[in-house]
This record gives structure tokens, C-alpha cells and sequence, in this order.
């Protein structure tokens, strides 16, 4: 089993530059709970999370803040052909809900894979028992 088995190709993302706010929406509308941060060239620069964005609610309430100034960074990403296995103990390890994925491991954002994704993949596994 591959990262790519499970993934979500070509995730909903959204610029550094971007108000919280917004992010905040688009996360209600898709119902995510990890937004990737990506700039021009959809590279992964952060990460943001439903927990974030409350935070960021609570101390900036109405004003202005870019996405930058609550993303999580430096960000871990996987490559979509990476062993399953060693994406469940990256995000063990590392206490993280998310993985970005990428091409051969870089930045470049080719898909995202979330802790219901390894469900996911548990689920299937139990039904072939």
C-alpha cells in the first residue's frame, strides 16, 4: 500500500497572503480540517489547521492577519510512492494529523494525506480479513 492509494490528489489549497478569515470559509466549506499553504508555484510553505484558526480567531478577532502569520512551518511532506507504513509513522512520530504530499519528497503539493485517509485504509484492510 502507497501514500498515492489513499491520498487526496490535487487538495483544496490557499496562498500565504491570504486573510485567516478566508481560510476559515473555504475550510467550512469543503469541511477540512488541515489546509495546505502553498505559493506561486504550489509549493508547500505551511500548514494550516482548524485549532489554528481558532487560535488566530480568538487573538487577532477582526483584524486583518495574513495566513503566514498562523501557519504551521517548517512543514513535513511524503511522496506519494512512499510505503503507507512509513507515512503512519511519520505522523506518530511527529504528532501531526496531515501530510502534504509531494513529488519525490520536495515541495511541489501533488496531493494530501489525513488521519481519516489512514482510517480509510485501515478499514479496507479489515474488510480483506
Amino acid at each position: 500500500m502507497r501514500v498515492s492509494d489513499y491520498m487526496t490528489a490535487a487538495p483544496t489549497t490557499i496562498p500565504a497572503s491570504a486573510d485567516y478569515q478566508q481560510a476559515f470559509e473555504i475550510m467550512e466549506q469543503h469541511d477540512l480540517h488541515h489546509l495546505p499553504v502553498v505559493d506561486a508555484s504550489d509549493c508547500v510553505v505551511g500548514i494550516l489547521t482548524r485549532r489554528d484558526l481558532q487560535l488566530a480567531a480568538r487573538c487577532f478577532k477582526e483584524a486583518p492577519v495574513e495566513v503566514r502569520e498562523v501557519m504551521h512551518t517548517p512543514v513535513t511532506t511524503i511522496a506519494a510512492d512512499t510505503d503507507l507504513a512509513e507515512a503512519v509513522e511519520c505522523m506518530r512520530r511527529d504528532r501531526i494529523g496531515c501530510l502534504p504530499v509531494s513529488e519525490d519528497g520536495g515541495h511541489h503539493l501533488v496531493g494530501i494525506i489525513t488521519e481519516s485517509d489512514l482510517l480509510r485504509a485501515l478499514a479496507t484492510l479489515l474488510a480483506e480479513r
